[in-house]
């Protein structure tokens, strides 16, 4: 396999892998996560428990995970976005459908979050350095 590019500038690439799991119900605990720490998103709604978290986090919920999905990889936009700024996930989106990348993503109050499967990371990172979301920092700074 060859070397793997760095992600563009204004994406931060967690080096842990991630999962996608369903859960059976709301966790009474959950794994230790912190502000610094990777990003980690429990949805709950529409009739389904959802994590997605390193998949340590994961595991350490696994009398509750009912199906799963491992090997995504986490991609952090590095700028505290305004709430109503339009257009930079459906830029990396639209980038990353053209190149048959699937991805998932959570947004936290500042910035957006999303995963892509690891097995088509450098085909992500290609693709999202030619989608130019600099520009998107800019027009947010």
């Amino acid at each position: 396999m060859g070397r793997q590019l760095p992600p563009p500038l204004g994406l931060r690439l967690w080096p842990q892998p991630y999962a996608v799991a369903r859960l059976r119900s709301v966790p009474a605990l959950l794994p230790q996560l912190t502000s610094g720490g990777a990003p980690a998103a429990l949805i709950v709604g529409h009739g389904e428990v959802s994590l997605l978290a390193p998949e340590e986090s994961v595991h350490e919920l696994a009398a509750l995970v009912e199906t799963t999905s491992e090997g995504w990889r986490a991609l952090t936009l590095e700028a505290v976005f305004p709430l109503g700024t339009v257009g930079v996930l459906a830029a990396a989106s639209r980038a990353l459908a053209e190149v048959g990348v699937p991805m998932m993503t959570f947004s936290s109050h500042d910035t957006d979050h999303f995963l892509v499967p690891g097995q088509l990371l450098g085909r992500a990172l290609s693709a999202l350095g030619q989608a130019r979301l600099e520009r998107f920092l800019v027009a947010a700074g």
